[in-house]
């Protein structure tokens, strides 16, 4: 079996899910629209982006860093238009303070939560460049610990077992660390072909993998089933 970088076992309570799954005793939820922002901005240091760390006691993604965003809400509809980006919109500044026009905004990458998972997302992940005179803060309340780092930073952090990220977060992180500033980043989104990306995974018999399509093993959906 030949492992790709992004390859993880994954936690038990979520293996156990999986196999349930895929021995056919699990129904698949709806996965739920929703919008997150990478607020991006430049400092003698380099690239930076915006994350906070959601709260334990949070029904979704406790304890993990991310970046701003939530569900796409009945208001985001309403009125036609881009629901996902009305979203992106709305929950920035309800988390952050920030104001941004959709023009702002930079469609980066497209998620959607495996099916065995219990609380699934269908996730548009945008890019932001801090606009002048703005500067972000907790006003929500949803967030233990928040502030700009280097990408390379974030996933070092990670990697030292300090913080935990869902693979979209370190995905989007890891795609960024190749940027010196905002104003690259944004560019290269510019026209950016932008594909869904469900993780795979797969059974040994001992343990269950999460696997990405970079993966030679991935299944190309996410029931990759007992190898």
């Amino acid at each position: 079996m030949a492992a790709g970088q992004s390859r993880r076992v994954l936690p038990e309570a979520v293996a156990q899910r999986a196999r349930a799954f895929a021995a056919g005793g699990l129904p698949v939820a709806d996965a739920r629209p929703a919008a997150t922002v990478a607020l991006l901005r430049d400092t003698p240091g380099g690239l930076e982006v915006y994350v906070h760390r959601r709260h334990t006691g949070m029904p979704f993604a406790a304890g993990m860093l991310a970046f701003p965003g939530g569900r796409v809400d009945p208001v985001d509809i309403a009125d036609g238009g881009d629901g996902f980006v009305r979203a992106a919109l709305r929950e920035l500044h309800e988390e952050t303070g920030v104001v941004l026009e959709p023009g702002q905004l930079v469609p980066w990458a497209h998620w959607i939560t495996p099916r065995f998972e219990e609380r699934r997302y269908d996730t548009w992940f945008y890019l932001a460049g801090l606009p002048s005179g703005q500067q972000p803060a907790d006003v929500s309340g949803e967030a233990d610990e928040v502030g700009w780092t280097r990408p390379a930073d974030a996933l070092a952090r990670a990697d030292r077992g300090e913080v935990i990220m869902l693979p979209p977060t370190h995905v989007v992180l890891t795609s960024l660390t190749g940027f010196a500033t905002a104003a690259e980043a944004l560019s290269a989104g510019a026209g950016r072909v932008v594909e869904t990306i469900t993780p795979g995974w797969l059974d040994d018999g001992e343990q269950v993998w999460g696997l990405l399509p970079d993966d030679a093993d991935y299944p190309g959906d996410d029931h990759g089933g007992a190898v």
